[in-house]
């Protein structure tokens, strides 16, 4: 019941963002409770990736939508807010004039944590693969924005490279412990030419800008990680440099 509250009042009275589910009100008997949200659309990303070719969406597409998320999310993190769960079942994806539409979704685990501030984690679930922050996993105390930003970074590498990039590169095995995977990514990331690696596992061709952006996010060093209002200028800057190739083909 907490929890629920919680994400009632982030949605309802904290966060007011275009690429953040709204909350409306809340309904409630004496067994259930309901909130009810702004339409995000039909699906999440996991299961929009799951009909895209390649399980990926295109290039310029895949910006612009982790750059929806990671605006998102540099949001919350302004606020001190921290989402706890950033991944691809937790981004609504609406298709509005030809143009993919995102809102993050799921403020369950959100927690208000000041820059400073450490938080201790419990993420016991292989459903939580593969956007898991690593430290999370291990169930470690670990800086909360930093582990947002890991997640972030997962998405846009699954989102622009294809569903099942990390698990490819990583190798972990699904009854594997999530321990044991965590202590995997970090050390597959710890390596020269992960992010290379990571891009090209399912076919996408090599692209400088994805390199940056993955490298920019994908860091087993918290404190080195790009934060989320970074990642924004780095996805933006990609998507600038595609519509200009674009326009200098015509």
């Amino acid at each position: 019941m907490e929890c629920i509250y919680q994400e009632f009042c982030f949605l309802k009275n904290t966060l007011d963002h275009p690429n953040i589910i709204r909350c409306e009100g809340m309904l409630h008997s004496w067994c259930n409770v309901h909130l009810v949200l702004q339409y995000g659309g039909d699906v999440c990303m996991e299961q929009a990736l799951s009909t895209q070719l390649g399980h990926r969406l295109s290039r310029d597409d895949a910006l612009k939508c982790s750059a929806q998320v990671a605006s998102a999310l540099s949001y919350c993190h302004a606020l001190d807010v921290v989402h706890g769960q950033v991944s691809l079942r937790h981004v609504a994806v609406e298709i509005a004039c030809g143009r993919h539409i995102c809102r993050l979704v799921d403020f369950s685990m959100a927690a208000h944590v000041p820059d400073s501030s450490q938080r201790e984690t419990r993420c016991s679930s292989l459903r939580s693969l593969p956007c898991v922050a690593p430290e999370t996993a291990l169930e470690e105390p670990c800086l909360p924005k930093p582990a947002d930003c890991w997640s972030l970074g997962v998405v846009f590498l699954e989102i622009s490279c294809g569903q099942g990039s990390l698990e490819l590169s990583v190798q972990w095995r699904r009854e594997e412990p999530l321990a044991r995977a965590a202590r995997r990514m970090l050390e597959f990331f710890a390596r020269a030419g992960c992010h290379t690696d990571a891009m090209t596992k399912r076919g996408h061709a090599h692209d400088d800008t994805t390199v940056v952006c993955l490298r920019a996010a994908l860091t087993p060093e918290q404190a080195r990680r790009a934060s989320a209002s970074e990642m924004v200028g780095f996805l933006s800057m990609g998507h600038a440099e595609v519509e200009s190739d674009a326009a200098a083909r015509v």
